[in-house]
């Protein structure tokens, strides 16, 4: 992958995230997102580039220049926002174990655990 923009779009997707996903993580616009993947944005703050690295724990160098792995060796965390409530002991157990899966698995897992979202929204919200 020679683009930023490619690496930017395949590291997301490998992560099992949308667009959506990573500007909520962030904090951003959706369209900040969008930009970067298309290579609109001239100049992406560095403070979102990092987060970003964070949460799609992937190398810094590799993902602005594409030399060096992908992969960070260890798993990154971003702290949570000070309006962000601590994890239970049920997320922490999820996020254990989804850390521990490849990352074709986390997909399948996003992909199933947002299906089981629309069924319990539907149900509880029938008229929506």
């Amino acid at each position: 992958m020679n683009k930023l923009t490619d690496r930017i779009r395949t590291a997301r997707e490998e992560a099992g995230l949308s667009q959506a996903d990573v500007a909520k993580a962030l904090r951003i616009s959706a369209s900040a997102v969008t930009q970067w993947e298309q290579g609109s944005t001239k100049n992406m703050k560095l403070d979102h580039f990092f987060a970003l690295t964070n949460l799609l724990r992937q190398d810094p160098r590799w993902l602005a220049t594409g030399e060096g792995h992908p992969r960070t060796r260890e798993p990154a965390v971003m702290s949570p926002k000070p309006d962000y409530p601590a994890l239970t002991s049920e997320e922490k157990a999820l996020l254990h174990y989804f850390r521990q899966i490849p990352n074709t698995l986390r997909k399948v897992v996003l992909q199933f655990l947002r299906g089981l979202n629309n069924i319990h929204v539907s149900r509880t919200n029938p008229g929506h």
